[in-house]
């Protein structure tokens, strides 16, 4: 999913006309501005995300934890340069997979049957989710587990009884679209650039006129 860092084209007009009498200048100046814009975005994004979802900031590029998804679960700024003054927030990713590292399941232990009876083994709570801050889901058909390579997670099963399947979440991309983020998005851009735009003007001018 690419997010279009759309920012106000008056404030870049602004910008451009007036460091228009010094054209080198010109060009650094919108850079700076559209990149400087793109990191606080990216910025006010992530911390949406994190304000909503179960997730922590680190997980949204696969942390240190995740190295293997990192290619997948990633937000990754494209940031403007000389000649193509176009910026985006590029967010990839497969549906995240509720591991217990990830925090959003419970139990995180897988829960033994053996010597109990058929009336304690209904008894025991159903696996619980917990992606958006605040919401629990139970997960009746699930359990927690130890899969291959020795990854704790929910699972359920699959056609047979010996086929488990690991059970998957949102995506980051899926995360992003929700509409509070986006409003967060869309005003961070905004309010960024704006407040870029201006300092790149007196900065680009004092440096002219030294």
């Amino acid at each position: 999913m690419r997010i279009e860092a759309r920012f106000d084209p008056a404030e870049l007009e602004n910008l451009r006309r007036a460091l228009s009498k010094a054209p080198g200048e010109c060009e650094k100046g919108l850079v700076s501005a559209i990149n400087r814009s793109v990191k606080t975005t990216n910025t006010a994004m992530q911390k949406a995300v994190t304000e909503r979802y179960n997730i922590k900031k680190s997980d949204l590029s696969g942390g240190s934890t995740f190295k293997g998804e990192a290619s997948n679960n990633l937000i990754k700024p494209i940031y403007a340069k000389a000649g193509a003054l176009r910026a985006a927030l590029w967010v990839r990713g497969s549906r995240l997979a509720l591991v217990v590292k990830r925090r959003l399941i419970t139990p995180t232990a897988p829960k033994s049957h053996k010597g109990k009876t058929m009336r304690q083994i209904k008894r025991i709570p159903y696996p619980s989710v917990k992606v958006v801050k605040g919401r629990k889901t139970r997960y009746p058909h699930g359990f927690v587990a130890k899969g291959d390579g020795g990854t704790i997670g929910l699972f359920s099963r699959g056609k047979t009884s010996r086929n488990i399947n690991m059970q998957r979440t949102l995506s980051v991309a899926n995360m992003v679209r929700y509409s509070s983020v986006q409003t967060a998005t869309k005003t961070a851009a905004a309010e960024a650039l704006r407040k870029n735009a201006q300092h790149e003007i007196e900065y680009r001018l004092s440096k002219v006129m030294k």
